[in-house]
């Protein structure tokens, strides 16, 4: 009753997948075949996915002129909004005005959290410590009084060591995970995702990894969409899906990502005259790569792309290759190599 032909329609065989779930199809057409349709329905997507983008090759080379330097977004590290000196000494005078409010808790109340978010971000910036100290302090007190940008910072803090403290991952994980059951932060959602990608304060798992840069992703995290399609593309923690992977590229790219885009135009062009940037052999060599290979069917519905939050759409972020020595971050060669990118990719590029 079933065949192969069955399954050479694709959203025939997602849908039948679907429903009985891939062990109940492997056992009926026999997992060989299985693996064999999934195989040309994954080539059929990615070659019509890269497609629909070669045709629209030109407006993305003019979009995203890497050699025109008004075309490129900045890339910082979050949060964005960090005051420069005179803004700062504008948020100081606002902090004060918020503390005399008669009631804490009137609808005042969250803009002035932000005020002493955006002066303790600053704070934490300069080179005097005892300066640092003040901001850390205040940043405690938001993440006590549950202001999701105050639970990330502070969660930052302890992960890195800042502002005195000792470094803490493990301290940091449970605080991002605060910020994300209660309010669904994405920075925090983005920074479990390296958490468990690189097993820093938690036990790595790669799926869950990818399951928290997806949620970043869906609310616009820049960084959070390279990396999605980074393992997509690889198979880390989620089956291999290239036509998937270089829709998440492209998003990235939109958001301003500029490895993204790097990334992308060289997909697009295959030209080896041309330099789009330090990614452009290393995108090309692992496309190339993923030709072949049985995968477990996982079939994931259509993800919210389209919650463009502007405060993270400048954030960098790049991932290894998956070595075959084996072990993942447990492996010391790959978790160092692993830290290295996720450390690039906190900074301009």
């Amino acid at each position: 009753m079933f065949s192969s032909k069955a399954f050479s329609n694709k959203n025939t065989s997602r849908l039948f997948t679907a429903l009985t779930g891939p062990l109940v199809v492997s056992s009926i057409i026999g997992t060989d075949t299985f693996s064999r349709c999934y195989d040309d329905e994954e080539d059929r997507n990615f070659d019509q996915t890269l497609q629909r983008y070669k045709n629209q090759l030109e407006y993305y080379k003019d979009k995203w002129n890497w050699h025109n330097s008004s075309s490129r977004i900045p890339t910082v590290s979050w949060p964005t909004n960090i005051p420069d000196e005179k803004t700062y000494g504008s948020l100081l005078f606002e902090s004060k005005l918020c503390r005399r409010r008669k009631d804490p808790n009137d609808d005042g109340a969250k803009y002035c959290q932000d005020v002493r978010f955006r002066i303790a971000s600053y704070m934490l910036l300069q080179a005097d410590e005892s300066t640092q100290k003040v901001g850390l302090c205040t940043l405690k007190q938001l993440a006590e009084e549950g202001h999701p940008d105050g639970i990330c910072a502070y969660a930052t803090c302890l992960n890195e060591g800042r502002g005195g403290l000792e470094i803490n991952p493990k301290a940091a994980v449970s605080w991002w995970m605060n910020a994300c059951e209660k309010y669904d932060h994405t920075q925090s959602n983005y920074e479990l995702g390296v958490a468990f990608y690189t097993g820093e304060g938690v036990a790595e798992n790669e799926a869950i990894a990818v399951e928290y840069f997806r949620r970043a992703a869906d609310n616009g995290h820049a960084g959070a969409a390279y990396m999605l399609g980074d393992c997509l593309l690889d198979g880390i923690g989620v089956s291999r899906d290239r036509g998937e992977a270089l829709e998440w590229l492209v998003t990235s790219a939109e958001l301003g990502h500029r490895g993204a885009r790097s990334r992308v135009l060289a997909v697009l062009t295959m030209d080896d005259s041309k330099d789009y940037g330090k990614f452009t052999d290393s995108s090309r060599q692992s496309l190339a790569r993923t030709v072949s290979g049985k995968r477990e069917a996982r079939f994931e519905h259509g993800k919210k792309r389209d919650t463009l939050e502007k405060q993270y759409s400048g954030r960098p972020v790049s991932l290894e290759r998956r070595f075959t020595i084996g072990g993942g971050a447990s492996n010391p060669q790959i978790l160092n190599r692993r830290k290295s990118i996720v450390d690039e990719s906190r900074f301009d590029q």
